[in-house]
């Protein structure tokens, strides 16, 4: 006789679907704040590219 696999429970899978859906949770959170993150950074290296534009034509008037 050959042994067979224990039967998979429901408590088993809805266990590993609550681990999944954390899992999923988590990476979504992840993702969004890198989003944030690239945001910001665009954001200010426009505010410095048009502080360093209005200083250079600034300085010309001059």
């Amino acid at each position: 006789m050959t042994e067979s696999a224990a039967p998979i429970t429901v408590e088993d899978l809805k266990r590993k679907a609550v681990h999944i859906r954390d899992m999923a949770e988590v990476e979504a959170r992840h993702i969004a704040s890198e989003r944030a993150t690239t945001v910001v950074v665009v954001g200010v290296v426009a505010v410095v590219a048009a502080i360093s534009i209005a200083y250079y034509l600034g300085s010309r008037r001059r």
